[in-house]
């Protein structure tokens, strides 16, 4: 079936050459033919473990960055290497890479969690008020350790109501709310629900974050790819999901749910208000589910707003404002960045009662989220305001707000235009999210070299990257993509502007060495772009030709 074999039908050795990238990231994961042996001895071993656990893949910690790991204790013990330090350009994870936290956030988590700093001279007075409040309504004398109710606390989900309801002008109810570790913890439980035989299918763009495949393949679902158009900057294609609907049920696949996801990641789109409606309008005509993936929101660089589904699917009003809704949220993301704290939250939303039941159900099965991503949650969605906090707290998260905002809307613009200026590379402009996902035009003697190592060529490509200049990037193999492209995924999170401007001009320098490694222009038939791409002739003086045959 079309949809097995586009997802699930890889051997093992096919999936981990997916991800690695050159000779020098290959190695032997297996070490002895009697080491081997002894393994099989095992109750938990390669013949035993879960088809499904093998079938799951997660390109973003691959094995390109297993290889930085080793690169990082190999500098550790004296090695040189062609680079002063790795950077992480795999991950959104912006903490590691140098972003700063909100003053007040870590004041009042710190004071919810040692009730003891309420008396500190060191502590802001509204972050004492705030963290009095909260410990207030939980009643626990000695912070928040304890197990919460399963949905979350309720000071928390009332924050988060608020939120919703001033962002998009709707009634929420805070029994529809369930805080989460993390967004990806409230995902994995809408398709434990959903998901219940091998034929369920749910749509899920291309490019995707390879946690939907992911857990669509623990699940034992099947994914239903619906491909975004890269030459409209990444945009949905309504003709294109509706060809790919028609031939999941064609194959008998029951299509239960579409995960959208805006802005866009990998692809750093914001998606219109009409794309948006289109998508409703289709759900509700063939009775789907939308799952919202809305984590990047606050992430906006662009002239395209970020609405929210649940704006859209209520302004379309009856009858498409009964469209059946889940939204995600995360603390991990936005201005926050808090990705190791793993707060978030889901919105459910005309979610049938005795459904909503069980989700709850699954919820309390794990007790409940922890109780410094809640708070994560609750500081995220009820920051200080004017009118509510002093004048001096507010302007410092402003100030904030506004150093590290500037940074990644900066920062996106100079990835963008250091891309585009790189010959054999074309950028979308990334409006929103935190990555730029372009198109790298490989040469045939590069993809041969790839396919005589097995493995993926854009994963031979950033490895080949990583080994020369210490930028760790995830291969577009890794989100899936169109059958002849070829992209990576890299983000704008470096903190300090500079430092990821001599980078960049560290990539556009491996990337004329790589093309001279593997020369020979081939034809191009992918998009109209003006990018240039070097010959074998010209790469050593620098030279190069663009499609439209200008020198």
């Amino acid at each position: 079936l079309f949809f097995f074999f586009f997802f699930k039908q890889k051997t093992a050795y096919e999936i981990l050459s997916g991800l690695v990238g050159s000779e020098m990231c290959i190695r032997d994961r297996v070490s002895t033919q009697s080491t081997w042996g002894l393994m099989q001895d095992k109750v938990l071993n390669k013949d035993t473990i879960g088809k499904n656990v093998k079938n799951a893949e997660y390109a973003i910690r691959g094995y390109i960055v297993q290889r930085a790991d080793e690169i990082t204790e190999q500098m550790a013990k004296g090695q040189k290497m062609p680079f002063k330090k790795l950077l992480y350009c795999n991950i959104g994870n912006p903490l590691s890479l140098g972003q700063p936290t909100y003053t007040f956030d870590r004041e009042v988590v710190a004071c919810c969690m040692n009730p003891i700093l309420l008396d500190s001279p060191s502590i802001s007075v509204d972050a004492k008020d705030r963290a009095k409040t909260l410990l207030k309504s939980v009643d626990y004398p000695h912070g928040l350790g304890a197990y919460t109710s399963s949905p979350g606390l309720k000071v928390v989900r009332e924050s988060i109501k608020r939120y919703i309801e001033e962002r998009d002008g709707y009634p929420c109810d805070i029994n529809n709310l369930f805080l989460a570790n993390g967004a990806s913890d409230a995902v994995q439980t809408i398709f434990t629900v959903l998901l219940t035989d091998p034929k369920d299918g749910i749509l899920i763009p291309i490019p995707q974050y390879p946690l939907y495949s992911a857990l669509i393949s623990l699940l034992n679902g099947t994914p239903v790819p619906y491909y975004l158009n890269e030459s409209k900057g990444w945009a949905l294609d309504m003709e294109d999901l509706s060809a790919n609907y028609k031939k999941a049920q064609d194959l008998g696949i029951k299509v239960k749910a579409i995960v959208v996801i805006n802005p866009g990641n990998p692809t750093g789109q914001v998606m219109s208000k009409k794309n948006l409606e289109d998508i409703a309008k289709f759900c509700y005509e063939h009775k789907i589910i939308i799952l919202a993936d809305e984590v990047y929101q606050k992430n906006i660089y662009g002239s395209t707003p970020f609405v929210s589904m649940k704006k859209v699917i209520h302004d379309l009003g009856a009858p498409w404002n009964t469209c059946e809704l889940v939204s995600f949220h995360s603390t991990s993301k936005g201005f926050l960045g808090e990705c190791g704290l793993r707060g978030g939250y889901m919105e459910l939303d005309n979610i049938d009662p005795y459904a909503q039941g069980q989700i709850l159900k699954l919820r309390t099965i794990t007790l409940c989220p922890n109780t410094v991503g809640q708070l994560t949650a609750e500081l995220m969605t009820n920051p200080p305001k004017e009118g509510v906090n002093t004048p001096a707290c507010v302007e410092l998260y402003k100030k904030e707000t506004e150093l590290i905002y500037g940074g990644l809307k900066k920062r996106s613009k100079l990835l963008t235009e250091k891309l585009n200026t790189i010959p054999g590379i074309k950028a979308n402009e990334l409006e929103g999210a935190m990555y730029s996902f372009p198109s790298v035009f490989l040469t045939e003697s590069a993809i041969k070299a790839a396919k005589a190592k097995g493995i993926a060529p854009d994963a031979l490509y950033c490895c080949e990257a990583l080994e020369e200049t210490g930028i760790v990037m995830v291969p577009g193999s890794g989100f899936k993509q169109r059958e002849g492209t070829f992209h990576f995924r890299i983000t704008n999170l470096i903190f300090q502007t500079e430092e990821f401007d001599v980078a960049l001009d560290a990539f556009k320098e491996f990337n004329k060495k790589f093309f001279a490694k593997y020369p020979q222009l081939i034809g191009l038939t992918l998009h109209n772009c003006n990018c240039l791409l070097y010959t074998s002739d010209a790469a050593d003086e620098g030279l190069g030709v663009d499609l439209g045959g200008r020198r």
